[in-house]
């Protein structure tokens, strides 16, 4: 019998049980072995290790034949991770250093602390690979998701890789003029209507439509965001509503017209008094 282990990293937990023959448990994921009498006490032994979050159970036969995988239960997790936060309490890490985004390779930030109201990048950032991203408020205990992709919109690459595939924007380059470079299809939830950068999550327009966030986006010489969320256009308040947004006459990094997140790069009327966290699953 193997137990499995659990990862010491920021999670929301969620799990994807199945019964029947599974193959054995890799070496590397082994935290405990033990000879027992039945399935029940294989389950009773990972109950008792904090660190267990399943177990493969094999019998071996009476007559000496090899062991014979039975694996009644066989338990693995699937888990949010905590990334990155975005922040206008503090210097505006996100839109004025684009080494934020590319080549930071040290933690920076409170990453233990979920409520944090400072930017936070962690090395998952550049590390753990998944498949969707959601978007929570860093006050909100629950981590309700006020977005998540919903159709393997990082296919299975880290965060960094996803964001930075769209090109190199450092050193002031421009992005995009009058589009978005990439999108992907959303769901939004929890109290979303009233964050900042998500006024437009309804909205139809130029560049985007209301069920996407959008990479890489900009519309006129005028603004951009690095994410924006749902419409962007003349109908849509333009483009810098979202995350890591700006008004700095084209869509760029710089430390005069933006921040890190909100509704609009230039006017000061962005929240201050929480931030958003970044997660990927």
């Amino acid at each position: 019998m193997f137990i499995l282990p659990i990862h010491d990293v920021l999670t929301e937990r969620k799990y994807e049980t199945w019964t029947g023959a599974r193959d054995s448990v890799a070496p590397d994921d082994i935290i405990a072995s033990h000879i027992v009498d039945s399935e029940v006490d294989c389950s009773l032994k990972c109950v008792e290790e904090q660190s267990c979050v399943g177990y493969n159970y094999r019998e071996k036969s009476y007559n000496d034949a090899p062991i014979v995988k039975s694996a009644i239960k066989y338990e693995t997790k699937k888990a949010w991770i905590l990334v990155a936060r975005f922040s206008n309490a503090d210097s505006e890490q996100w839109i004025s250093d684009d080494s934020f985004w590319y080549d930071r390779v040290t933690p920076y930030g409170e990453e233990n602390n979920l409520s944090s109201n400072t930017d936070m990048i962690s090395a998952a950032f550049w590390e753990l690979k998944g498949n969707e991203m959601k978007i929570t408020r860093s006050d909100d205990s629950t981590h309700t998701a006020l977005l998540q992709t919903t159709s393997n919109c990082l296919q299975g690459r880290t965060f960094r890789s996803k964001i930075t595939s769209f090109g190199n924007f450092r050193n002031g380059s421009v992005w995009a003029n009058n589009r978005c470079l990439g999108s992907c299809p959303v769901i939004y939830g929890g109290q979303y209507e009233s964050i900042a950068g998500f006024e437009h999550h309804s909205c139809n327009s130029d560049i985007q439509n209301s069920g996407y966030i959008g990479f890489w986006c900009n519309w006129g010489r005028g603004d951009g965001a690095v994410m924006m969320i749902g419409g962007g256009g003349n109908d849509c308040g333009r483009a810098d509503h979202g995350i890591g947004i700006t008004e700095e006459d084209e869509a760029k990094f710089s430390s005069a017209n933006g921040y890190d997140f909100g509704t609009d790069g230039y006017v000061n009327h962005n929240s201050s008094t929480y931030s958003l966290n970044l997660w990927v699953c």
